[in-house]
């Protein structure tokens, strides 16, 4: 019989990456040597090592998009299978390696505070990972089908422009997650690198975003001048308004079908209470595809307003 597994952030490969390149962040803007946690990033996380393998099948995931779901479920199965492939042994004894040498440098309660972006999605994926061991604790099966479900939807979700990668130290992050976003006048965008070194990395990300930009490095900080926007370009902006508003929209429905499909299997409710919450659930779609379609209307006028 196996016990109910709990999420854990520091076996998860993921979630330790992004806390030690958070702390290495910390550490430049608090004036202290770096050093010691870049050198565990590197004996750690190489592509070598299975804690590597296992974190770049994290952001694997996180990176990758699909067209639809069936797409998105045969890229999700070949994860899974690469991921069987590891050296469970060696992965555990690296984990157990990596966070002795974090215990002893850092107070843990200061170290695990980050808040880390797509935190479901990482704990979701660690879950699929888990469940495939032989361990004895494991996740129950309706967590396992809500993760499944939750990892899909995510890889079948468009990439935004603006979120192309960075190679890291190693792995893929976007460019919010290693440098300072500022807006010092309306036409200029300031980029402060965490770290000199990626200064090189993120310019060849702002480029091959092909946004039309051209940034600008003095060997401190990143300049983009913002050309001022022609009626085509406007256009352009419309109709990724419009493509973000339907999208919100087909959200909104199957948050709506979801809840549908939980009523009809719930056997304890009677026929008018069935009626009732039909009702409520889509009144709520209603309200708030009117608050998408009012949004995406202000922003359409706001931006073709010269």
């Amino acid at each position: 019989m196996h016990k109910k597994a709990k999420h854990s952030k520091f076996k998860n490969a993921g979630i330790l990456f992004e806390l030690l390149t958070r702390q290495i962040t910390s550490d430049i803007l608090a004036g202290r040597d770096e050093s010691f946690t870049k050198n565990l990033m590197f004996k750690y996380f190489h592509e070598s090592k299975e804690l590597g393998k296992e974190a770049q099948l994290y952001n694997f995931i996180l990176q990758q998009s699909s067209k639809d779901e069936n797409s998105a479920d045969r890229i999700l199965t070949v994860v899974l299978q690469t991921r069987s492939k590891l050296d469970e042994r060696e992965l555990n004894k690296q984990k157990y390696n990596i966070i002795k040498e974090i215990k002893e440098k850092y107070n843990i309660d200061e170290f695990l505070k980050n808040k880390i972006p797509n935190y479901k999605l990482y704990a979701s994926v660690y879950k699929l990972f888990e469940n495939q061991t032989d361990q004895e604790v494991k996740f129950d099966m309706t967590e396992i089908l809500e993760s499944r479900e939750y990892v899909v939807e995510n890889l079948t979700k468009e990439k935004k422009s603006g979120e192309e990668s960075l190679d890291v130290y190693g792995s893929q992050m976007s460019l919010k997650e290693v440098a300072a976003l500022a807006t010092p006048d309306p036409k200029t965008i300031t980029i402060q690198p965490w770290d000199r070194s990626l200064f090189g990395e993120i310019e060849k990300a702002i480029l091959a975003a092909n946004l039309g930009l051209t940034p600008m490095n003095d060997g401190k900080i990143i300049r983009i001048n913002m050309p001022p926007l022609t009626e085509e370009r406007r256009k352009d902006f419309v109709k990724q308004i419009s493509k973000e508003g339907e999208a919100a929209k087909v959200a909104v429905r199957n948050i709506r079908r979801d809840s549908m499909d939980a009523l009809k299997k719930d056997k304890a409710l009677t026929e008018d209470d069935q009626r009732r919450n039909q009702d409520e659930i889509q009144k709520l779609t209603d309200q708030f595809i009117q608050e998408i379609d009012k949004a995406v209307d202000s922003k359409t006028k706001e931006v073709m307003t010269i």
